[in-house]
Formats: C-alpha cells, structure tokens, sequence
C-alpha cells in the first residue's frame, strides 16, 4: 500500500517554490515507492550491498518506531482501536544472577483498558484497547521485522557481529517517550531473537536520556532559544502561505471529523489524527450531522502529506533554518560523531598494536537509537537534499564506517533503504564519503557554548 506515493512530488514542488528554484525530479524516482505507512529496509543480498573491497567497522542505526495510534483524542472520536490487544513486545524482568535482582520475576505484558462499565470518564475516549501513542500490534510486527532483516545483513551476509547475542556489541538508545522503548524490544527480539541468547548473558541496557534534556528530538525546554525560533517560523510568508493553500483542505476535514467549531483543533491540519486510521484500514470518519459527507483516501493523504511539511520546513526554509538545525540537531550530531570517532581511534590502535592488544573489545561497533520521524528528519535535513519524504513507520538512517582497500575510512548513509542524496554543501557522495569531510561537516552544526546559544539573554 503506498499511500503517499502520489504526494511527494507535491511536496517537492512546494519546497522549490520556497527556495526559489526548479522542482527537482530525481529523489521522486528513488523513492518512488515511498509509503508512509511502512517504511523501507535494505534486503540482505538484493537491495543491500557492501562496499567493495572494504570492511565494516562500525554501524549506527537510528530508527522510527512502529506504527501507532494517534497522539492525541479529538473530541467525539469513536473509532474503534481495537489494535493493541496482543502486542508482540513484552516486558521483562530480569531473571536472578549476580548481576540483577535476587529474584527472578515474571514475563509482563501490558493490556489498556478503555471500559465504559468500570470508568465513568471511558465515554470522552475513543473505543479499543489503546492508549495515545501506543505502539499497535502492526507496529510490534514492523520494528521485529526490522531487526530480522537488519540481522540477516549485518550477521548473516556480513559476519559483522556474532551469530549469539553478546550484550557488550551493540548500544541501544530510545527516548523517553512508551513507544520508542517497546520499538526497541521488538527491534532487539527480531535482531536476536530467543534461539540465539544465553540465559546467562542476555541482558541488554536500553538507554534513555532524562526527558528535559533528550536529544534525539527538538527540545525547546532544554534550550529556550529554539522555542522562540521554532515559534517565529509560524509568522513567515512560508508558513502562512502554505495555511492558506490548504484552508480549504483543512476546513472540509475538520468539519467531517465533527471539530471546525472547537477553537483548539480547528485551526490545524489535523493530520496525525486521521492517517493511523489509514494505515489499519480503519474508518476514515464521516460527518457526524451529514453521513453522506466523508474523508477518501487521498483526502487523508494530502492532509499527511500538507502536515508533515509544516515539521520539515523549520529546518530547511526561512533565515532561522541554519540556527535551529544547530541547535535542534547539533546535540545528536556530537553523540554520532564522538561515538564514530571512539570507534575509528579503538580501530586505528588495535591495527597498529601488538597481537596481545588486538583480541580488545571493539568500540560499540553496532548503535541502535530508537526514536521518532522528527529524529531521522531532523539529521536527513543537515547531511540530505532538501526534499526528502517524511520518515515511514518503521524507517531507518542508517549510519556506516568502512575501512576501504585503500585503508581509507569513508561513510555511508542510507535512508529507505537508499544510498542518501546528499546535501550539496557535504561536498561527498554519501556512497562512499571521506570521513573526516563527513564528520567535520556534521561537527559544523555541534554547538560550541551551548548555554551561551540557547540562553542569549
């Protein structure tokens, strides 16, 4: 199902406008069959190809969770998300050693309750079994899936890491927020799965930053200037413009959903609330004083498509774009390149020393970050061409560093499964880019007094 497939040259052709310049043709081919229900993986041995000659030395993976429910309840939505009850991620407890608790627990599963017998305020909820912004049964099954396919590259193709898990190989970061956390089991059992784990040494830390200071998302709270920028970008011709190209999108779908006279929703595109209905083939809505009046399938598509560029634009257009990028994703940017740069370095030492030294432990060689579509767009927007399509469900960034032939180290990045355009100003293809021009490019953008950037008063 590619939903999006024929909006993306809208999108496209928007963001030219805005720069001023020709509507470019060539990532509308590439990801022609961009859907943003499910995002695209690279295929172990077809769509995946190693680097001639070269060998892998390290790989960061920054994914979008799974499919999810809306994230927010609009105001007499009674869909029924029925879509969470058998989620394939489980919580566990860690079984008893000397490196966990003296005893061992049970495995534990999360059900939502939404009873209007038993909770009187179960009435202002939408029906199901579904909190906002849970991860559905589909997005379980996507982020597993990713992890299978990622596993049958970078473990079976590539004998990159080894066949049964060892916990001390692989990071993994997620964010704060319930759905990154559960994309990340899944992600994790589909990568090793159970048949491939020692009871003894399974335990794998999921990391996560306090939420006033994440950093896999734009996080005005930490840094108030990006709030001020962030909110500026809604008084330009930009942003104005583009509400006013879409006013009459935006009225017929929130008169169908029953909120064009409630002031707290009217006044925006409403999208997110409409496409996970979409992506589970649930209704879409129909007007709840005319039944004959009701959203098709493209009205939810070009509602998705006009949303989306809203978040995209803040970091490609106006005169702020340059200062948000810095401080919205120089953050990150440091975490990826120190962490590149730790690896190379641990690299570089082990080939040059002795025998004795060269059974040391690599360097977090495979990175998991398991985060949002803002996460991946935010760091396509530095290193990418400008018109990208908005990170899938279950999408990747996927980072590598190869030692070539030649025993230069150079970077890849792959996006929907794709050897990413890049950005005209990275100087470097993104197939094969030296990597101190990629590093000292993305290290343009890492704040150098971040206090003194994000609290200029």
């Amino acid at each position: 199902m590619h939903v999006l497939t024929t909006s993306l040259g809208l999108v496209a052709l928007f963001a030219a406008q805005v720069a001023g310049q020709s509507a470019p043709s060539s990532n509308d081919n590439l990801y022609a069959n961009y859907d943003y229900c499910q995002g695209v993986t690279p295929i172990a041995g077809k769509t995946y190809k190693p680097i001639k000659g070269a060998t892998l030395q390290k790989v960061q993976v920054l994914i979008r969770h799974g499919d999810r429910t809306p994230s927010a309840v609009l105001p007499g939505d009674k869909t029924n998300y029925n879509i969470c009850s058998s989620p394939a991620e489980y919580n566990l407890i860690a079984p008893a050693s000397s490196h966990s608790l003296h005893t061992a627990g049970p495995a534990l599963r999360t059900n939502i309750l939404v009873s209007p017998s038993e909770n009187l305020f179960a009435s202002g909820y939408w029906s199901g079994n579904c909190e906002v912004g849970q991860l559905t049964n589909k997005g379980s099954l996507q982020t597993r899936r990713v992890g299978e396919q990622l596993r049958e590259i970078y473990v079976d193709q590539l004998h990159f890491l080894p066949k049964n898990l060892d916990p001390e190989e692989l990071y993994v970061r997620n964010t704060y927020i319930w759905r990154t956390r559960t994309s990340a089991e899944n992600f994790l059992n589909g990568f090793y799965p159970a048949r491939t784990r020692d009871s003894k040494n399974s335990v794998i830390t999921l990391n996560t930053y306090p939420q006033s200071i994440e950093t896999l998302i734009l996080n005005p709270t930490a840094c108030p200037k990006l709030g001020l920028l962030y909110q500026s970008f809604f008084k330009t011709p930009t942003y104005t413009n583009h509400m006013k190209s879409n006013y009459a999108l935006m009225q017929k779908v929130n008169t169908i959903l029953g909120v064009d006279k409630i002031p707290t929703v009217n006044t925006t595109l409403n999208g997110d609330t409409v496409m996970p209905r979409l992506c589970n083939n649930l209704p879409l809505g129909c007007n709840p004083h005319d039944p004959t009046q009701c959203l098709t399938r493209k009205d939810v598509v070009d509602l998705m498509t006009q949303s989306t560029f809203l978040y995209s634009g803040i970091f490609r257009y106006e005169s702020t774009a340059e200062e948000i990028k810095r401080l919205a994703v120089g953050p990150i940017l440091k975490t990826l390149s120190a962490s590149i740069r730790a690896t190379q370095k641990a690299t570089a030492s082990s080939s040059s020393s002795s025998d004795r030294n060269k059974n040391k432990r690599r360097v977090r060689p495979f990175e998991l970050y398991s985060a949002h579509d803002q996460s991946l767009d935010q760091i396509l927007a530095v290193i990418g061409q400008q018109n990208l399509p908005w990170p899938a469900y279950g999408s990747s960034v996927i980072i590598e560093l190869w030692k070539t032939a030649a025993k230069k180290d150079v970077i890849r990045v792959l996006y929907e499964g794709k050897v990413v355009p890049a950005h005209p100003k990275l100087n470097c293809t993104l197939d094969a880019c030296p990597l101190e021009t990629f590093l000292a490019f993305i290290e343009s953008y890492v704040p150098t007094n971040i206090a003194a950037e994000c609290y200029p008063y």
